[in-house]
């Protein structure tokens, strides 16, 4: 019988109105005797439950660090772990965890729901035992799936190639530039040939994330002459038009160049949410190729974010942060 942790964190999928009217989080002794069907599952399951259950909007990135730790205290009790979370930033626990474990040879699934556990039509059940029933299959005595996961709606996404599509849709996560790894419906498929197989052999907990990393999204009349540069950056994400093109005008050429004189690493990931960056297409890119500009490629936009933060957290050189950040370190991009 497979041994699997349950991580609860909070989110949706364990909340309930307090007085004020508003959803808040629940212990997860109330979660666990609505989902009788819990019992049933072929598997030794054991929970554990982080210190202050939170929102996901709330969660930030010592919950990251928090999270590595537990899975690093349990990793050789355990041939899987779920963990429950809220979906607002479930994309981007899924991408830092897949950055900040590397050499993983289990499963780690994340789950949650777009109503809570205890309401009529809560998807909040299937949810929870498809995401358990995957993390507990193997193949030859080793876990099927070795990598960090979305389950959400019928599908398991890999974590850092989903991102939230819809705040009021069952079918919320999707992953625009990579195939789901398996389906749940009659049957459980799994797509083998999709599965990630880790490069890494040793296994490797990191437990420091940057956050010195600035957001500036492009749109039709922004003025670069008062963007301003922070001196807390050392990386800025430009997100930008198409396949990666922006206005080729004096303004935004100087504010790349402060950016460059102030040390920031820029990286250049689109608006569209499908696609990739393709530096040169256009004649509108030209700018960003003067400088020392990176490619998300076809990441998604919380996985360059995350990835970013984590590379950060290592302390790199810049050349060696760019070489690092190009590749693919846990299948985020092509």
């Amino acid at each position: 019988m497979r041994k699997i942790c349950l991580i609860y964190t909070g989110g949706t999928i364990g909340m309930k109105q307090n007085p004020n009217g508003k959803l808040a989080p629940v212990d997860f002794d109330q979660l666990r005797a609505s989902i009788p069907a819990l019992a049933l599952l072929p598997i030794e399951l054991d929970v554990v439950t982080v210190d202050k259950p939170v929102d996901s909007s709330e969660m930030q990135p010592e919950g990251w660090i928090d999270l590595v730790e537990r899975i690093e205290k349990h990793y050789q009790d355990y041939d899987g772990f779920v963990l429950l979370h809220g979906t607002d930033t479930m994309a981007y626990t899924a991408s830092a965890l897949s950055f900040l474990i590397q050499g993983l040879k289990k499963p780690i699934i994340i789950t949650g729901s777009q109503l809570p556990v205890g309401v009529l039509r809560t998807d909040a059940t299937e949810n929870l035992l498809s995401a358990l029933e995957f993390a507990a299959m193997e193949c030859d005595g080793e876990a099927l799936i070795q990598e960090v996961c979305i389950y959400f709606e019928y599908k398991l996404y890999r974590g850092n190639r989903a991102y939230k599509r819809s705040s009021n849709e069952f079918d919320a996560f999707s992953s625009p530039n990579y195939p789901a790894l398996a389906e749940s419906g009659v049957r459980m498929s799994v797509y083998d040939e999709l599965l990630w197989k880790p490069v890494e052999s040793v296994l490797r907990f990191q437990k420091q994330v940057d956050a010195s990393v600035g957001v500036v999204t492009l749109y039709p009349g922004l003025d670069f002459t008062k963007v301003p540069v922070s001196e807390n950056w050392k990386v800025v994400l430009l997100r930008t038009f198409g396949a990666g093109n922006a206005p080729n005008t004096p303004a935004f050429i100087d504010f790349l160049q402060r950016c460059e004189e102030g040390g920031v690493q820029i990286i250049n990931t689109s608006q569209c949410v499908s696609g990739r960056i393709v530096p040169g297409l256009y004649d509108s890119s030209s700018a960003l190729e003067q400088f020392n500009t990176l490619s998300a490629k076809d990441m998604t936009f919380e996985s360059a974010l995350v990835k970013a933060m984590v590379l950060l957290g290592q302390n790199l050189g810049r050349d060696e942060f760019a070489v690092k950040f190009s590749e693919s370190l846990s299948g985020e991009c092509a």
